[in-house]
């Protein structure tokens, strides 16, 4: 399904990054960031804390990844930027078929299971998998921390 007003798809595991956060909405103007994540849209603390650290005049609302397919084919209302946690819920998305083209990753830092993959962003093997496929499958992938860093495409790192 495509997904009009889906303005920028960004991965980092922090979600909302203040500044970083305000940075990307200069460049990707948006009224509204849809965060996807199951976990953290069962959590009634961390969406509020979340509403908190948005900019005046942006809206923000947190979905599972089952909701943001309803979501998707219903259709976004307004210019809307969408962070996830992880790759795989990119490929979650895309498997149940919102067209997704293009994201950012911004924010992977080391945890269990992750190895350094390209400066401070860091990744699982099955992270390496999924990206691997996606832009098998013609997903463009770039990493790009804030706007005014240097872009890296992921398939050429893979």
């Amino acid at each position: 399904m495509a997904v009009n007003n889906l303005i920028f798809s960004r991965v980092d595991d922090r979600l909302i990054h203040g500044q970083v956060m305000t940075a990307w909405l200069k460049v990707y103007p948006s009224k509204h960031i849809l965060i996807v994540d199951d976990k953290t849209s069962a959590d009634p603390f961390m969406q509020k804390m979340f509403s908190l650290l948005v900019p005046a005049g942006v809206t923000i609302s947190v979905e599972s990844v089952d909701q943001a397919v309803k979501t998707f084919g219903a259709g976004l209302s307004e210019p809307t930027v969408m962070i996830v946690k992880e790759p795989l819920t990119i490929k979650r998305l895309i498997d149940a078929g919102v067209d997704i083209d293009f994201f950012n990753i911004g924010g992977m830092g080391m945890s269990a299971g992750r190895k350094k993959f390209f400066q401070n962003i860091s990744m699982s093997d099955e992270e390496r998998a999924i990206c691997k496929e996606l832009t098998g499958k013609g997903v463009r992938i770039e990493i790009q921390i804030v706007p005014a860093q240097s872009m890296h495409e992921v398939s050429s790192l893979l």
